[in-house]
C-alpha cells in the first residue's frame, strides 16, 4: 500500500529538476564555471528540441517496452497463473488447461532450442564482426528474443483454452502490461527530465560528478520505480 506520508517519485524528480534549474540561473549571475542557465532562451530552446528525446534513449526503455509485450501476454492469456497453478498446487488445473500448459511449455522448449542455436550457429550469423556475443546482433536484441518467445508460449495457451480467437485478443494481451506500467512511464519521464536539466546545466561537473558516476546513477533511477510498486506477479 503506498504510503501517503513520502512524496511520488515522479513528484520528487519534478521538483529536484525545478531546483537544477533554480541553482542554474543563480550560477549565471554568480559566474559558476561551466553552468548554463536553464531559465533562459537558450535554455528553453534546448529543453523544447530536447524533452521528447531524452525519455526514449532512457537506459532499458526500449528493452522495458519490448518486454512489456511478452509480459503483457503471458499474464492476459493466464499463461502465467497456469504455471503457477502447476507449479505450487495453488489452484488445480482442469484437463485442458493442463493440456494447453504442457503444449505451450513444449514449444517455448523448441524456441530455447532455436535460440541456442543461434548462439552456437557456426556461420555467426547473429555475432559480431569479431565472432564473439559481446555488442553482436544477439546480444542487443535479446530483450526481443525473450518477449517473443514469452509471447509465443502465451499465445498457444491462450488458443487452446480458447481464450483467444482473434488477432484483436492478442492485441489486448500485448497491451495488457505496458497499462499496468502507465505510472512507471510518468516516473520514468520527470527521471530523464531531472538527469538531462542537470547535465545540460554542467551542474554535475561543476559539483564534480563524474560521467561514470553520473550514469550509473541515472541508470539506477530509470530502474528503481520499477521496484517501488507491487509486483505485477503478485
Amino acid at each position: 500500500m503506498t504510503n501517503k506520508r513520502f512524496l511520488h517519485p515522479a513528484t520528487l524528480f519534478f521538483l529536484l529538476t525545478l531546483l537544477v534549474a533554480l541553482l542554474s540561473w543563480v550560477g549565471s549571475i554568480y559566474g559558476w564555471s561551466g553552468v548554463q542557465n536553464l531559465i533562459s532562451a537558450e535554455g528553453l530552446r534546448w529543453k523544447l528540441r530536447n524533452v521528447g528525446d531524452g525519455l526514449l534513449a532512457a537506459p532499458f526503455f526500449g528493452d522495458l517496452l519490448l518486454l512489456s509485450f511478452g509480459v503483457g501476454l503471458c499474464l492476459h492469456s493466464g499463461f502465467w497463473e497456469a504455471v503457477k497453478g502447476g507449479l505450487y498446487r495453488g489452484r488445480k488445473l482442469s484437463r485442458k488447461e493442463l493440456r494447453s500448459l504442457w503444449l505451450s511449455l513444449t514449444v517455448g522448449m523448441v524456441y530455447i532450442l532455436a535460440v541456442l542455436f543461434l548462439i552456437l550457429d557456426p556461420w555467426g550469423m547473429v555475432r559480431s564482426i569479431t565472432g564473439g556475443l559481446k555488442g553482436s546482433p544477439l546480444s542487443e536484441g535479446i530483450s526481443y528474443l525473450l518477449s517473443l518467445g514469452l509471447g509465443i508460449v502465451a499465445v498457444i495457451y491462450g488458443y487452446t483454452v480458447d481464450l483467444y480467437r482473434t488477432d484483436r485478443d492478442i492485441i489486448k494481451g500485448m497491451s495488457y502490461s505496458s497499462v499496468r506500467f502507465s505510472g512507471y512511464c510518468v516516473t520514468l519521464f520527470f527521471v530523464v527530465q531531472f538527469f538531462t536539466s542537470l547535465h545540460y546545466t554542467g551542474l554535475d561537473v561543476f559539483f564534480e560528478l563524474s560521467s561514470r558516476c553520473f550514469q550509473v546513477l541515472y541508470t539506477i533511477c530509470c530502474i528503481l520505480p520499477l521496484f517501488l510498486r507491487k509486483s505485477i506477479f503478485g
